[in-house]
């Protein structure tokens, strides 16, 4: 009975060596944390007036970004994708419904990437803020770009970047 106690006692201690040990290696020791960042301009048309924008929730691990998201409390008011644009697909554009059904893939591209890679990426903007589409490699710098709707993903960059403004 004492051998088969001290063998139960021995697998228990290698069991908790090993997780204890496994969990130090795969979390690096460092925490998670959440950045909240945002871009926003707003736009005439006519004698109508519209707010560009976005604001997300960017975590980050280390040096590493983990995810990338929609905020849950988007500014009243702001919308990234245009309600009524409409896809044209001989210009290339998505429109608002194949851009939002889109939305998730397109900000999963964020993960895995560093902090200073998006913190590097230079997005070129007009002198209203509009995030300019007509050099798409400027604007997102490859993976990043959400082709067909180019200007959401340059606010979608510069919000993401404002969020990690403080990361060191």
């Amino acid at each position: 009975m004492k051998k088969v106690t001290k063998l139960i006692a021995g697998v228990v201690l290698a069991a908790s060596v090993a997780v204890t040990a496994g969990a130090l290696v795969g979390c690096g020791g460092e925490a998670e944390k959440t950045y909240t960042g945002e871009y926003s301009y707003s736009v005439t048309y006519g004698t109508s007036t519209s707010t560009y924008g976005v604001k997300v929730d960017v975590t980050v691990s280390g040096d590493k970004i983990k995810s990338v998201a929609y905020s849950a409390t988007q500014p009243e008011g702001w919308h990234n994708i245009t309600p009524t644009w409409k896809e044209d697909a001989e210009k290339g554009q998505l429109g608002y419904d194949k851009t939002n059904a889109g939305l998730a893939d397109y900000l999963a591209k964020f993960k895995g990437k560093t902090v200073d890679e998006v913190k590097a990426i230079k997005v070129s903007v007009n002198d209203k803020g509009q995030p300019n589409t007509d050099d798409a490699a400027d604007t997102a710098q490859g993976a990043l770009i959400y082709t067909g709707a180019t200007q959401t993903s340059g606010r979608v960059i510069l919000a993401v970047q404002d969020a990690l403004k403080d990361v060191k």
